[in-house]
């Protein structure tokens, strides 16, 4: 049976398809020693997936909030709703909102859905930031965005701009009536063999700007797909030419802040990169890396606040030792990077001592900005580990190793902690199906606690859980 057949991938080693272990070993250990945190890789170079890993708690069926990744797979059911004639990238908002014409302004009457694709409707800063309520106002969306009449003529300035790409799910899922993730099955995620996704919805409707959760896996084939000018394994799912105009610099972003990947243009909900480029990007480090020139796709889950140092471990450790043939294998270098990606971990906290008093033992937690909901942790011995009770809002078990991640499939969270000291317990907890997690420290009856990575979509657990797929 071929690949073809069953949708897989087909594997290789990286020295078949001119990808030396070293160089992706070296990219790996740049990531992990820049503090990126990890979770998740995969490389797929000529067609062929030459390596893939997950830092564990992190698996490969787990399904990831991607964040603005979402953003791609949401210009995607843009083409194919304009394929399909439902909706055409020439028109304007107040055309496919019509009852809130009446709130727009000249500006605003003028801005079309290709602006909002480009993130130039004239806007000076994000809708989304700017337009109290916007996000929660369901059928009442458009008319609050057309409302803020922009600062520029549509079409002449770049912001980065959640609000028009609330704008463009709202147009979709207006003109096709299913939900994004409904529209997307049978005409891209089943196509390309994904079978595990679900979209945060808000009003009824799929965020689209952000609130994708599918695997890495997924990403993977998404930028094998938009690589491959939207033909996947022969079969055309995008329009011929659609993926060409996305990925250029159609909207001018050399005044975006941030270092040079963010300056080098936008194209339809795409970035351009450095080596000649493009690339699906999230927040702390959701990427789908896309290089023509090199025939490359490197997908990345992550979870940082900078994420520059994932892309520069790219470019200066992995695309410089491509080859255009296959390279030769180093048998050091190919063990090195098979054990790294079987054996690729989290660190984890361990106890060092044994607790001062007999437990369980229980800590309380004053509610903070940061963490609203958080009052109490319980600690409980646990088959030679502990089970944290956390009331986030709700009490949540969640089952923690000592000093080590343990298997807990179908969890939506898992810890690792211990006793540093006789009074004092830490530990980390995993939202796995999110780059974030909660590092607590308990001592003295109190809980403190942090996030790696401020979750942009709600800062309680309960928030991390994974939406409904439907």
């Amino acid at each position: 049976m071929s690949h073809e057949d069953t949708g897989e991938l087909p594997r290789s080693t990286p020295e078949s398809q001119g990808v030396p272990s070293g160089a992706v070993l070296a990219m790996l250990r740049r990531w992990e020693t820049s503090g990126c945190e990890p979770h998740s890789v995969v490389i797929v170079r000529h067609g062929h997936v030459v390596a893939q890993g997950w830092w564990a708690p992190y698996r490969p069926e787990h399904q990831q909030l991607l964040y603005s990744v979402s953003k791609t797979f949401l210009a995607v059911a843009v083409a194919l709703a304009e394929d399909d004639g439902l909706l055409g990238r020439g028109e304007r908002l107040v055309d496919v909102f019509p009852e809130a014409a009446a709130t727009a302004g000249p500006r605003a009457s003028e801005i079309t859905v290709e602006d909002c694709l480009r993130m130039s409707t004239g806007h000076h800063e994000d809708t989304l930031d700017t337009v109290p309520g916007l996000l929660g106002s369901g059928d009442g969306a458009a008319a609050l965005f057309l409302a803020a009449e922009p600062e520029h003529e549509p079409g002449s300035w770049f912001v980065y701009h959640n609000g028009a790409s609330l704008m463009l799910a709202l147009a979709v899922q207006r003109r096709t009536g299913q939900r994004l993730l409904h529209y997307l099955r049978p005409r891209l995620l089943e196509p390309l063999g994904i079978t595990s996704a679900s979209w945060r919805s808000a009003a009824g409707g799929d965020l689209g700007f952000s609130g994708l959760h599918t695997t890495t896996d997924a990403v993977a084939r998404l930028g094998v797909l938009l690589l491959n000018d939207g033909v996947w394994q022969g079969t055309r799912l995008l329009p011929s030419g659609w993926v060409g105009t996305a990925s250029s610099a159609l909207s001018n972003t050399a005044h975006h802040p941030g270092t040079p990947d963010w300056q080098q243009g936008y194209g339809y909900q795409l970035w351009q990169s450095r080596h000649d480029g493009f690339r699906a990007d999230g927040a702390y480090g959701q990427f789908s890396l896309i290089h023509p020139r090199h025939d490359l796709v490197v997908a990345v889950t992550a979870c940082t606040d900078d994420a520059q140092p994932i892309l520069e471990a790219v470019w200066e450790e992995l695309i410089p030792a491509l080859t255009d043939t296959p390279s030769p294998a180093d048998p050091e270098a190919v063990h090195e990077l098979s054990q790294a990606l079987d054996t690729a971990v989290l660190p984890a906290v361990g106890s060092t001592c044994e607790p001062a008093v007999p437990g369980p033992w229980v800590f309380t937690h004053e509610p903070t900005p940061e963490h609203p909901r958080l009052t109490r942790v319980e600690v409980r011995p646990h088959e030679n580990s502990w089970l944290l009770v956390v009331d986030d809002g709700e009490p949540l078990p969640i089952t923690c190793g000592d000093g080590r991640w343990p298997d807990a499939a179908g969890a939506p969270f898992v810890a690792a902690g211990g006793w540093v000291s006789p009074d004092v317990f830490e530990a980390t907890i995993v939202a796995v199906q999110t780059p974030h997690s909660l590092h607590l420290h308990c001592t003295d009856g109190v809980a403190s606690a942090r996030w790696r990575g401020y979750p942009l979509h709600g800062p309680c657990l309960s928030w991390q859980r994974e939406p409904d797929g439907d």
